[in-house]
């Protein structure tokens, strides 16, 4: 699969009508390669693929070009922009990551490049990796697994007084000891009506009866990420929280059946959201119903009804449909799906009913 994208980046710039391709973002090199750094760069032209890098990965890069010998690599004594125009002879036409690179970044690019065509290769490059390897789909369904058992030690330390904070943190060092690497993102904790704000920050809130709590986190394996939510009545839910509860797990779990190889994001999305707006909750789901994940905790596809792409095999989505109304609260639930051709399997399997605790 690693060399099935390699060959399609090269077709992506041919197409392009460009010479080189040049990649910055570590993401991307590490999906198109599977070599990991902190300061690398891809160059791909016809004949050659080239890692360039700092002393620093010496060792790393020369190890993984021996077992990887469609790649050669360089060290670079001078900051990466600055040292391309020995690779890329002049009249070349390079194709770069208009969407990854700051101004400062461009501008020294084009100081290095004077002789040289530069083309924005726009975010064309993020089709390439929404196909996940089996490899990569196995350590998503670790951090997967991860978050679930995080989760279900956690629910021990919800205790009256507890802050957001400090569950957020427990949260966290149970995730580390059970074999993440590092949360995929802040960790997200609310109670009562702060549940009603879709990525709020944990404060030093305490917790109280009848409060919401809403959870969304994510763990990480090889740098491959997971991300769920659950939220959660502290006390005895009201009628209320249990008919807002309903509704939106019954939008997701529609979701999670309509997923499919095939499905266009906007119909997914229309999916679930048409029953949230069968019950007059439209205005209070105001997010896209899902993203794709991956080394990145939000990449593409983006399930919304602003977009129209064609969910493929092997590509991982989150379901995640929510209801949000000031000073009440609100509920969220997301599950991290695979899609494939006969509907999705899901990675994450924390139960979905509601729980009081």
């Amino acid at each position: 699969m690693i060399n099935e994208r390699l060959d399609q980046a090269k077709k992506l710039f041919q197409g392009l009508h460009s010479s080189h391709l040049l990649l910055s973002d570590p993401a991307d090199i590490t999906y198109l390669s599977g070599f990991t750094s902190s300061n690398a760069a891809l160059l791909l032209s016809k004949r050659r693929n080239l890692i360039l890098t700092d002393f620093r990965y010496k060792t790393a890069v020369d190890l993984f070009c021996r077992e990887h010998p469609e790649w050669k690599y360089t060290i670079l004594r001078e900051r990466m922009y600055d040292a391309l125009d020995e690779f890329i002879p002049e009249g070349s036409v390079v194709a770069y990551q208009s969407d990854y690179l700051t101004v400062d970044n461009f501008n020294s690019l084009k100081r290095s490049l004077k002789k040289r065509k530069l083309v924005s290769a726009g975010s064309s490059i993020s089709s390439l990796y929404i196909k996940k390897t089996a490899e990569e789909l196995d350590k998503m369904t670790q951090a997967a697994a991860i978050g679930d058992k995080a989760l279900e030690k956690l629910l021990d330390s919800v205790k009256p007084g507890i802050t957001e904070i400090e569950l957020a943190r427990r949260l966290e060092i149970h995730c580390s000891e059970l074999g993440s690497s590092k949360p995929s993102f802040d960790t997200i904790v609310l109670f009562g009506a702060r549940a009603a704000l879709p990525h709020g920050h944990p404060q030093n809130i305490p917790l109280k009866k009848g409060d919401w709590i809403l959870i969304d986190f994510g763990c990480t394996v090889d740098g491959f990420c997971s991300d769920i939510t659950r939220t959660f009545v502290f006390g005895k839910a009201s009628a209320r929280q249990r008919e807002i509860y309903s509704i939106v797990k019954d939008a997701q779990t529609a979701g999670r059946h309509a997923a499919r190889a095939g499905i266009t994001t906007r119909e997914l999305d229309t999916t679930a959201r048409k029953i949230i707006e069968a019950h007059g909750y439209g205005p209070h789901f105001g997010h896209a119903l899902g993203h794709g994940v991956g080394l990145r905790i939000h990449e593409r596809p983006r399930v919304s009804s602003q977009t129209n792409d064609i969910l493929i095999e092997q590509s991982v989505v989150t379901i995640e449909p929510g209801i949000y109304i000031d000073g009440f609260g609100g509920v969220r639930i997301e599950d991290m799906v695979v899609i494939d051709k006969k509907g999705a399997t899901e990675l994450t399997h924390f139960k979905r009913d509601l729980i009081e605790l």
